[in-house]
């Protein structure tokens, strides 16, 4: 039966529309549409409740005490709903550096999970965070499992890999022949997000022009501004190339927000998490990937002080940005359509055939209810 949601505005993706009415049938956006007309279809009153696309994390290690770095078909399908109950219907679960064979696992069980007629979380691809990344800059990254980047070792993860990746963060300066890996990962169409590097300003354009898109974690793991010695930061704040921000306020600080987003423009700017397995859990000892890492006061951090990933999610993102200035629709539109529009998915954007998930969130954006496919997945 055809569904029509009423609401008291609806978020396109890139704006705010006239209409208030989203019409659904068989789980796809069928349009949108002002007022209720008199018919048979189903009406979903929820004229107190903004709607927008489903959020979409494309850089989360986990959530809910489960680290993708050795997780089960079985720990997938537990932690969806946590990831729903923020909001969020997509994500690339996010591998840091590890051996080959933990990757092969996490795809072979997002593989099964997606065999499960209830397993409704998204999944559209992995994102290896690493191992082709400066051990300068590893970060939260255990050093044992770094691999420098040749198209062997790519053609290796990509043909034992039974899910698709769909994204690798690359050190380009770790390269001896840009073009021939970053072209080998475009005609498997992986994205290259460049990160966890010492990067000059003249690498990072030359990967950005071979077919880079995105950069990883803005500001963190890369060398920082300097009014003398140019590098990628500085490249990546002047050009059009898509920025991840950790939007925790302990990452970056609400002036470095603000700043990054005069010079960018909504328009290139990713929300991430960067979530690690304490997520929506107490404080204390928790693993990244092979690391051990502390939580305190919801900030994570490695034996040494190194910050290792964050408890964010990206609801707590979106809220972060509005309290700090940021337009409402700007601060959606990092976290829905910027993220999907990188990859070309069909959903978090409200589109005639895309996928209808959505979130519907009051005047304060708490997340009151989710939708996939057009059912319900999540009440508050």
């Amino acid at each position: 039966m055809r569904k029509k949601f009423l609401v008291k505005k609806i978020f396109n993706g890139y704006s705010f529309i006239r209409d208030n009415v989203l019409v659904v049938e068989d789980g796809i956006i069928l349009g949108t549409q002002n007022g209720i007309d008199i018919g048979k279809d189903e009406i979903i009153d929820r004229r107190d409740f903004i709607l927008s696309p489903g959020f979409v994390d494309k850089h989360t290690h986990g959530i809910g005490g489960v680290d993708f770095f050795d997780t089960t078909e079985n720990d997938l399908k537990t932690i969806q709903n946590y990831y729903f109950k923020h909001g969020v219907t997509t994500i690339l679960p996010t591998i840091v550096s590890a051996p080959f064979e933990n990757i092969y696992k996490l795809a072979r069980a997002i593989k099964e999970a997606k065999k499960d007629p209830n397993f409704k979380l998204n999944i559209p691809g992995i994102f290896l965070e690493g191992p082709f990344i400066n051990p300068a800059k590893k970060g939260a990254h255990d050093e044992r499992f770094l691999q420098m980047p040749t198209v062997e070792k790519l053609e290796e993860l990509i043909s034992n890999c039974e899910e698709k990746i769909i994204d690798i963060a690359l050190a380009p300066e770790l390269l001896d022949n840009p073009n021939k890996f970053i072209s080998k990962a475009i005609e498997h169409k992986i994205n290259i997000s460049l990160g966890h590097t010492e990067s000059s300003f003249e690498q990072a354009a030359k990967a950005h022009t071979l077919g880079a898109k995105n950069i990883v974690h803005l500001f963190n793991a890369m060398p920082q501004l300097h009014h003398r010695q140019n590098s990628i930061t500085t490249y990546a704040l002047l050009n059009d190339i898509k920025v991840e921000l950790i939007c925790d306020l302990i990452h970056l600080s609400p002036e470095i927000i603000k700043l990054t987003y005069k010079l960018k423009g909504a328009e290139n700017i990713i929300l991430i998490s960067d979530s690690i397995a304490a997520t929506d859990l107490s404080d204390g000892e928790y693993s990244l990937g092979s690391l051990r890492v502390k939580v305190e006061n919801g900030i994570c951090k490695l034996a040494d002080g190194t910050i290792a990933g964050s408890t964010l999610t990206i609801d707590k993102a979106v809220k972060n940005l509005v309290k700090i200035g940021i337009r409402l629709e700007d601060a959606l539109m990092a976290a829905t359509y910027n993220p999907s529009k990188l990859f070309s998915l069909e959903c978090a954007t409200i589109k005639e055939g895309f996928r209808a998930d959505f979130v519907l969130m009051d005047e304060d954006l708490n997340v009151k209810e989710v939708y996939v496919g057009g059912e319900l997945v999540y009440k508050a």
